[in-house]
């Protein structure tokens, strides 16, 4: 009984005050979870209700309330079919390799009928470089991975480039890739959205994870957009104004999202659905599907060749190799540190990235993340600002603390008059004020946007 009730906790009513429970009163256990599926997904053909009795079971069984313990969740506390709704079991305690292997096999079991999972991963201390692309379509279509992923065009030639800077000791990159394009609700358009899982291959046939964390991923995502944002090729210029002509939010700092570093809802498993936004959330009906495997190879620090290898692979083979958790304490792939102009990050606060208050700045420097100077702590959705290594030049000040004005002239226009210009090298700024466009921390000039 304790596996045949309905997930809803309801019990089967009597057929009388004080009679037994007749077999006609009692409702199908198997058709209670048809039910349930169904209001989740719609029609369904996978008809093992057994099967969907263990995976309830399964999951209920490994539910825990506790923040630290939990290594899984469902998306958004999306209400599945498969909890008891009368206790909230969003969280999940699956560590043992035991139980990790079956759960990896009921979502595969699940997405192979078409009902997939909504769940996601924690993101551990190091873990599976990944990166996701998301790119706002129209109303009627967007970029089709094909066009972005296809071994000769420059979008992936690029990026095969910008990792092979970082990976200089790898004779091959491999990316696996997972494909969840398609109409999002949370806009009401369609939406690009790729997962990309990095392997390196560091001898001959040894094949490895390119492992990260969390400093070092968000430093690749920063380097991978300065190598798009800065491209003049035309092809990638064609891409970028394509993309913009759907939507005004499509800027490469989007498209290459690092929210999946820092989100609070954990990493969304290949296979699983997403949800949409509350408060009417449902399944979005594209989870992350396998698309394929882009290898890149290099002759003597160039790229070489790019093509798309074979990839006939179980559902459950899949899944294994694009999760992103690994065993707390695993060594970080080698790499060479880019040397650019990098990005810089407000002090990690969770508020309006919008501000334009003068503050604690975090770069990202060489050996990683400097200390915090107080202030609350870096969130990725802040607005970024870009580090110019330029002199400071004659007649620019520190604003006084507290002040709006992120940098002024001496003697010059005042901060509020609309004609001011600030030259750096052979830069010039122009702005409706000199506070619109950012600020010195030492010898660095922090401008926003």
């Amino acid at each position: 009984l304790a596996q045949g009730l309905p997930c809803s906790g309801k019990r089967p009513a009597r057929a009388s005050t004080g009679d037994p429970i007749t077999q006609a009163a009692m409702p199908s256990v198997a058709q209670d979870w048809l039910t349930k599926v169904r209001q989740v997904h719609g029609q369904v053909d996978f008809q093992d209700t057994e099967k969907l009795g263990q995976i309830s079971a399964f999951l209920q069984d490994h539910a825990t309330s506790s923040r630290n313990e939990w290594t899984h969740k469902v998306f958004d506390d999306f209400p599945d079919w498969w909890q008891n709704h009368r206790q909230s079991c969003f969280k999940l305690a699956i560590s043992e390799q035991g139980t990790l292997e079956q759960l990896h096999e009921y979502i595969a079991k699940l997405y192979d009928a078409r009902i997939p999972l909504t769940l996601t991963e924690k993101c551990t201390t190091q873990f599976n470089l990944v990166q996701d692309i998301q790119i706002w379509g129209n109303r009627d279509s967007a970029l089709a991975a094909e066009e972005l992923l296809a071994p000769q065009s420059a979008f992936a030639r690029l990026l095969g480039r910008a990792m092979m800077e970082l990976y200089r000791n790898a004779l091959t990159l491999d990316a696996i890739v997972f494909d969840a394009t398609g109409y999002s609700q949370t806009k009401g358009i369609m939406k690009t959205s790729l997962r990309i899982v990095w392997y390196c291959e560091i001898s001959q046939g040894h094949w490895s994870r390119v492992i990260v964390d969390k400093d070092r991923a968000l430093r690749i995502h920063d380097f991978v957009v300065s190598k798009f944002t800065d491209s003049n090729e035309s092809d990638i210029k064609a891409i970028e104004a394509r993309m913009q002509l759907d939507h005004m939010e499509n800027t490469w700092r989007n498209v290459f999202t690092d929210l999946i570093y820092s989100g609070r809802e954990g990493i969304r498993m290949p296979l699983n659905d997403r949800v949409s936004p509350g408060p009417h959330k449902r399944v979005e009906k594209r989870p992350f599907a396998p698309w394929g495997v882009l290898r890149f190879k290099f002759d003597e620090g160039n790229l070489a060749e790019v093509e798309r290898v074979s990839d006939e692979l179980s559902s459950l083979e899949w899944l294994k190799a694009g999760c992103a958790r690994c065993e707390e304490g695993t060594e970080v792939t080698e790499w060479t540190p880019p040397v650019w102009t990098q990005l810089v990050r407000r002090g990690d606060g969770r508020g309006d990235g919008a501000s334009r208050r003068v503050g604690p700045v975090s770069t990202r420097t060489r050996g990683g993340s400097d200390g915090r100077l107080g202030g609350p702590r870096a969130s990725a959705r802040d607005t970024p600002f870009v580090q110019a290594d330029v002199p400071r030049p004659p007649g620019m000040v520190y604003a006084p603390s507290g002040s709006p004005q992120g940098a002024r002239q001496e003697g010059g226009p005042d901060a509020g008059d609309s004609q001011s210009t600030m030259r750096v090298g052979t830069h010039v700024f122009e702005g409706q004020g000199l506070h619109e466009l950012g600020l010195f921390v030492g010898d660095r000039l922090i401008v926003q946007g």
